[in-house]
């Protein structure tokens, strides 16, 4: 009877470690391999409906929410990486009344569209809490993820790896170089 429990307990800790790892594993990788952007539609501040669409560069999705405090710092902070950094930046915002975005937009003094989008886009997009920042690559793949406070450098960091990545890919497919790296005006990669 106590080898049984002895191996009972030793089968049930042995699971129970598996299963933290797979979990681990599956929360890290993630943000690396995630999956095509969902199709949906925004509204401008017209209501006018608008299919989601990025142009051929990479974009930051950014869902904000009327009642988040913090909202209006992280978008101040996009636009103000945006003008170093060449990327699109779609802010959402999500149950919002285009009167809610107007003030938002005149209180930042912001020269930006922002879109309204409605409530569902959570889900759609697998998120809970606002901001959310998602990175999307050219070919309409999420790249990364930030969720509550976003870490300017972070996001900095994935922009720049993510256009260098999309630079050597089309620098390799125009000329079929297989070089690992080449230098452009000084600038190597």
């Amino acid at each position: 009877m106590k080898k049984l429990n002895i191996v009972l307990v030793f089968f049930f800790f042995v699971i129970l470690i598996l299963s933290g790892i797979f979990l681990l594993d599956s929360s890290q990788s993630q943000a690396s391999a995630w999956r095509e952007v969902p199709s949906f539609y925004l509204y401008d501040l017209s209501g006018q409906e608008i299919p989601f669409a990025i142009q051929d560069q990479m974009a930051v999705v950014l869902f904000l929410s009327p009642e988040c405090f913090s909202c209006d710092r992280e978008l101040f902070t996009a636009q103000q990486l945006q003008k170093n950094l060449q990327f699109q930046l779609i802010p959402i915002c999500v149950g919002c009344h285009y009167q809610e975005v107007k003030r938002i937009l005149e209180s930042l003094n912001l020269d930006l569209k922002v879109y309204m989008g409605l409530d569902n886009l959570k889900a759609t997009w697998g998120f809970w809490e606002f901001p959310t920042a998602f990175l999307v690559d050219q070919n309409m793949k999420i790249v990364e993820k930030w969720q509550g406070k976003i870490a300017v450098e972070s996001l900095e960091k994935e922009i720049i790896n993510n256009t260098l990545s999309s630079i050597k890919a089309k620098r390799k497919k125009a000329d079929s170089s297989t070089s690992p790296s080449a230098c452009s005006e000084d600038v190597c990669y």
